[in-house]
C-alpha cells in the first residue's frame, strides 16, 4: 500500500511539473515578444534616423515602398505614369530589397509616426500613404505640390 501512494504522488508531481513548465514557457515567450515590440524603435540607430531625415530633406519627392505592396504600386503608377514624373526626379527606396530596409522603415516610423508603406514626402513635408496621395489628387492639390516640387 505504501508503494501505491508513492506512485500516485510521483504521477501527480510529474503532471504538476509539466503544467508549470508549460505555463512558464508561455510567459517567457509573451515577455520576449512584448520586450521586442516595445524596444523596436529604441533599436533604430541615431545614424540611420539622421540618414533618412537627410534623404527626405534633400529629395523633392521621396517615396519609401515595397515591391510587393499594391498600395505602393498605385502610388508609383500615379506619380510615374499618370503624372509623368521621371523616375530620376523621385528618391525611391524599395525597402524590401535593401539590406537595412527594416531599419529604415523603423526610422521612418519614428520620424513620421507612420509604419506602413508607401511613405511619401514632397518638399520635405510628410504626405502620408497612398490614400492621402490619392485624396490630394482627387482634390486637385497634388498637381500644385508636384509643380512646386519640380520647379
Amino acid at each position: 500500500m505504501f508503494e501505491l501512494l508513492d506512485i500516485k504522488y510521483l504521477a501527480v508531481s510529474v503532471i504538476v511539473i509539466a503544467i508549470l513548465k508549460n505555463v512558464l514557457l508561455k510567459e517567457q515567450k509573451t515577455t520576449t515578444k512584448t520586450r521586442i515590440s516595445n524596444t523596436q524603435s529604441e533599436m533604430v540607430s541615431a545614424a540611420v534616423i539622421q540618414n533618412v531625415k537627410k534623404a527626405i530633406s534633400s529629395s523633392k519627392i521621396f517615396v519609401a515602398h515595397k515591391s510587393y505592396c499594391p498600395y505602393c504600386h498605385a502610388t508609383l503608377n500615379t506619380l510615374l505614369k499618370d503624372k509623368k514624373i521621371p523616375e530620376s526626379k523621385i528618391n525611391l527606396l524599395e525597402l524590401d530589397t535593401m539590406k537595412d530596409g527594416a531599419e529604415v522603415q523603423d526610422a521612418l516610423a519614428e520620424i513620421s509616426g507612420q509604419r506602413t508603406v508607401p511613405n511619401i514626402y514632397i518638399l520635405g513635408k510628410h504626405i502620408g500613404g497612398n490614400s492621402e496621395l490619392q485624396q490630394l489628387d482627387k482634390e486637385g492639390k497634388l498637381d500644385e505640390l508636384l509643380k512646386e516640387a519640380l520647379a
